[in-house]
């Protein structure tokens, strides 16, 4: 490994530099499949005039139109692939207006699995159209391999509408259970108790116009149905108590009607605009009764006094409030405080602070301010001086100040010309680089910049087709004919390397190699020999 400059600015830091290698040369070399005879994904592997499908049993070509045939941003599974004529669903083409195309959500069957997908006109389950209510707000109720989704009207459990549900007042729910203003539903049918329908209070505790249930519906005595009122999705109250889940809260009867709840990610609290109570009802006096509020979508709290994360002490194994280090001279308030969307920063007067990487930023100006308001601001620091994050493409490699930055240091990488490639490489105009978290761009000599390409996952430039830091066969006349599943992991101690085959098609004639810690190629000649492939494989070919 040599140290050259990265470009002819004798100004600019240096960079490591890596030679690409060749792979090595296995004459013995065969495909010896597992458990798939293809691949053990499903992947779209697109060559120049036609595009080959597999998946674990299934390998077929297909003649798209070439020109906007491409893979959509979010792919769920690698199921999908896309064409000005239409969708193709794991290999299958349906004849469609492509726009608004979106992945809805799947179920969690992983040998039946069924996928939800729409258009600006319809949605259908796999290949079959499927009748909604309204298809522009159909939607996963919260997750995409939920059993509940919805329009604007009604729920549906999967693809099946539910009669009389209400569609805006539905709970978030992941599983086979979820509730509505009406009625709660399992497996999408309305619960009844004691032929009584069941109303829902909050996610915990349920009721009919006598009993006060739990989420399995099992009985809860000494808790008052008729007047057993929701307050968050946990917290609940009657006349009595207030309650967590089912357990009684201490705060007094003649209080009630001054209750506060605040239940956001994975902190809760409630008050009676005395006291600060935890979700365990333990007391939290660090805290301001009368001033205090939590961030929006996060589990950070504030009162007059100071913005609070909650940090474990170790050797006294205790939890602690701890304040954020903004230098406090006006009392906190949700008119002077808040927190950006992305949660990347918390804005105080004209502070922000970086909860996650630790770093305070004084003296923001009003623009950044706005911005921090939008959710786009994204800040450096180098020494005292701030500077604005122009893009981010990874974790520590990012453009500011129109240069490209690692680490909050200079790489030298030409900015104007700077580009993401595929995986972990980048280019410029003048090098190709690898990527990594720990060191940061290393140059890879021995690839040609400006003709620098991803090809089904692979860089490629005009004379070869690489493989981390490995030059493997020639690029030119390149087809990918096949990928298919060598070794995979055991058990957890199992630390024999993963493997993957690859077939190949250049003028020179079939290759076949192995990518596995390292790369060995086979040149098959210009005919596919028997002896690609272990006897036992039961690999089905046929030339195109």
């Amino acid at each position: 490994m040599s140290l050259p400059l990265a470009s002819s600015a004798q100004h600019r830091p240096l960079l490591p530099t890596v030679h690409v290698k060749d792979a090595a040369v296995d004459t013995s070399l065969q495909v010896v499949s597992g458990n798939c005879p293809y691949f053990d994904r499903d992947i779209y592997l697109f060559n120049k005039n036609y595009v080959i499908y597999e998946n674990c049993h299934t390998r077929k070509y297909l003649y798209p139109d070439m020109n906007s045939f491409h893979l959509p941003a979010y792919n769920e599974g690698g199921f999908f692939a896309l064409d000005k004529n239409g969708v193709y669903f794991r290999g299958t083409f349906i004849a469609a207006d492509t726009t608004g195309f979106m992945i809805v959500g799947r179920n969690n069957d992983y040998k039946n699995i069924q996928i939800l997908w729409k258009t600006r006109d319809a949605v259908y389950k796999n290949l079959e159209k499927i009748p909604v209510g309204d298809v522009a707000s159909f939607q996963a109720v919260r997750c995409l391999n939920g059993d509940y989704f919805k329009d604007k009207n009604y729920l549906y459990y999967f693809d099946k509408k539910i009669d009389g549900s209400d569609a805006a007042s539905a709970s978030v729910s992941c599983d086979n259970f979820i509730y509505d203003k009406h009625h709660s539903y399992m497996d999408g049918k309305v619960t009844t108790y004691q032929g009584e329908a069941i109303i829902p209070v909050n996610d915990r505790l349920f009721k009919t116009t006598t009993t006060v249930l739990t989420r399995d519906f099992k009985p809860l005595p000494g808790i008052d149905a008729a007047t057993l009122r929701r307050l968050s999705a946990s917290y609940a109250a009657d006349q009595h108590h207030a309650y967590y889940y089912d357990k009684v809260l201490p705060v007094k009867k003649q209080h009630l009607k001054n209750v506060k709840v605040w239940e956001q990610v994975n902190r809760a609290y409630i008050s009676d605009g005395f006291t600060i109570w935890s979700r365990d009802g333990d007391p939290e006096p660090d805290f301001d009764a009368a001033t205090f509020g939590m961030l929006p979508h996060s589990d950070f709290c504030y009162d007059k006094r100071g913005v609070y994360e909650r940090e474990y002490i170790e050797r006294k194994q205790q939890v602690i409030n701890k304040k954020f280090p903004f230098r406090y001279q006006k009392d906190v308030s949700d008119k002077n405080t808040f927190i950006t969307n992305d949660s990347r920063y918390i804005i105080y007067e004209n502070q922000a602070y970086d909860p996650w990487d630790k770093v305070l930023y004084s003296n923001l100006s009003q623009q950044q301010i706005t911005l921090a308001r939008e959710n786009k601001l994204s800040l450096n620091k180098t020494g005292d001086k701030i500077t604005e994050k122009q893009q981010q493409y990874e974790y520590l490699l990012y453009k500011a100040a129109d240069k490209i930055m690692w680490n909050n240091k200079e790489t030298g990488a030409d900015a104007t010309s700077f580009v993401h490639v595929v995986n972990s490489y980048y280019k410029d105009t003048h090098h190709v680089y690898q990527y990594s978290q720990a060191v940061g761009l290393t140059i890879l000599n021995g690839i040609d910049a400006a003709t620098a390409k991803d090809v089904n996952g692979f860089l490629t430039d005009k004379n070869y087709i690489y493989y981390g830091t490995t030059r493997m066969i020639k690029s030119d006349g390149l087809e990918f004919l096949g990928i298919f599943a060598g070794y995979r992991k055991g058990c957890g101690l199992d630390r024999s390397p993963v493997s993957n085959y690859l077939l190949f098609l250049n003028a020179e004639g079939y290759w076949l190699a192995i990518l596995s810690n390292g790369v060995s190629i086979r040149h098959l000649g210009r005919t596919l020999p028997d002896n690609w492939k272990t006897a036992d494989t039961k690999i089905e070919f046929e030339m195109k």
